[in-house]
């Protein structure tokens, strides 16, 4: 079921009729259970507006990086919402980086962390700078206030893309390169190693807050611009 609203009602919360429409549409679904029917009734009742309660579940979704397709039916991948390729992917390219390397195997940790470290630029420099840009445009839309915050998330997008994945890219050919040239001889390269994996992991935890921060700003934009939480 998709929550729509009205803008031509002038009294945001769901009048009887309308509570009635929304058990009817829940009750075609009998997937739905009356627990969840509640929670639901619940959200609009709180808010006092379907709208509101229809946003709220979009923010839900794109932090979680799904869509809900029409009809309530399971969770399925969205193409909206770019973020939870990238989520996971940084998620692959981090458990990499921390996997223990097995002496005489540093080659194909570099080899495998170099490769995770390509596939996350694919979605970081393409699919993601679309979908922040929409983000960006619906934030201004909401709240135009918002627009030094805004350019300041930019600007962290830029440094992702543009300097921060370029040098962990760099470092980590580097280190395979190195890794290439002592052979079994490993331990001269142990502060090259180290310094590479934490650059790499500041480079996740930067792009992972980032994330956060344009979720937690999109919702905000909504928020001010509606009134609600003050």
């Amino acid at each position: 079921m998709e929550l729509m609203h009205d803008p031509s009602n002038d009294n945001p919360t769901p009048t009887p009729a309308q509570s009635i429409t929304l058990a009817a549409d829940w009750n075609e679904h009998e997937h739905v259970s009356e627990q969840i029917q509640r929670e639901a009734q619940k959200l609009v009742d709180q808010v006092g507006s379907i709208g509101l309660a229809k946003m709220a579940i979009e923010v839900i979704e794109h932090k979680a990086g799904i869509s809900v397709s029409k009809g309530m039916n399971k969770p399925t991948a969205s193409n909206d919402y770019r973020q939870s390729g990238f989520l996971e992917s940084l998620q692959d390219f981090e458990t990499t980086l921390e996997t223990p390397i097995i002496s005489g195997e540093l080659i194909d940790w570099a080899e495998a962390t170099k490769l995770a470290c390509e596939e996350l630029g694919k979605i970081l420099c393409n699919d993601l700078q679309d979908s922040h840009a929409e983000l960006f445009s619906r934030i201004l839309k909401e709240d135009n206030e918002m627009g030094s915050r805004v350019e300041s998330l930019r600007t962290i997008d830029e440094e992702l893309r543009d300097q921060d994945w370029i040098g962990v890219q760099q470092s980590l050919n580097l280190l395979l390169k190195s890794a290439g040239e002592v052979e079994r001889d490993e331990s001269q390269l142990t502060d090259q190693l180290n310094k590479t994996v934490d650059q790499a992991l500041a480079f996740v935890i930067k792009a992972r807050t980032q994330e956060t921060a344009i979720s937690t700003w999109f919702m905000e934009a909504f928020n001010r611009d509606r009134g609600v939480g003050g």
